[in-house]
């Protein structure tokens, strides 16, 4: 699952507690829905430093075998 542009808290922390840090991937669709905040928002996102690296690349890269 991905976040798609959609950067709230709310979204984020539901899809945690739902699917888990192994089931998302963190992506931006262009143009950016807030450009001021989408290239930020997982490092100001209230996560574990672990849940955080799982988001931005982890899942990627066990999906992708990269």
């Amino acid at each position: 699952m991905t976040p798609s542009g959609i950067l709230s808290a709310p979204q984020l922390q539901f899809m945690l507690a739902e699917m888990g840090a192994d089931h998302l991937m963190y992506s931006i669709d262009y143009p950016y829905k807030q450009p001021e905040t989408s290239g930020s928002f997982l490092d100001i996102a209230d996560l574990t430093d672990e849940q955080r690296a799982q988001i931005a690349f982890g899942t990627a890269t066990t999906l992708f075998k990269l």
